[in-house]
């Protein structure tokens, strides 16, 4: 019973398939409509290929813009890297300028103290 349905099913199909065929070729008001929509579909094609055009252009513009902004933030940040080592290395030399100016104040008075100790060695 599948089987027959399936073949009557299949006929069916090949049946409209061919009125379908015999009215677009055979008659003249099926060429008409074949005309009309080869037509339909070739201005659909022309428009796709336009708008295609027209958003590669606008995509390829973006893509530029946006390289264009990257780079622009690439040196904003290579600028800010650069501002941040040299606050770093001035503040390590005031540090190190601090640390020598204390060295020197350390020695200053240990040279103070061994001299006053000598001074009272030799009173002494």
């Amino acid at each position: 019973m599948e089987n027959k349905n399936g073949f009557i099913a299949f006929a069916l199909l090949g049946l409209a398939a061919g009125a379908a065929a015999y009215y677009l070729l055979g008659t003249d008001d099926g060429k008409r409509q074949l005309e009309r929509a080869n037509e339909g579909v070739k201005d659909l094609t022309k428009s796709i290929k336009e708008l295609s055009k027209k958003e590669a252009k606008r995509a390829a513009k973006i893509a530029k813009s946006t390289k264009a902004e990257l780079n622009n933030l690439k040196a904003k940040a290579k600028d800010a890297g650069v501002r941040a080592v040299d606050a770093a290395a001035e503040k390590a030399h005031k540090l190190a300028d601090k640390a020598s100016q204390a060295v020197h104040s350390a020695e200053d008075k240990a040279e103070e103290i061994v001299a006053k100790a000598k001074s009272e060695l030799d009173k002494a």
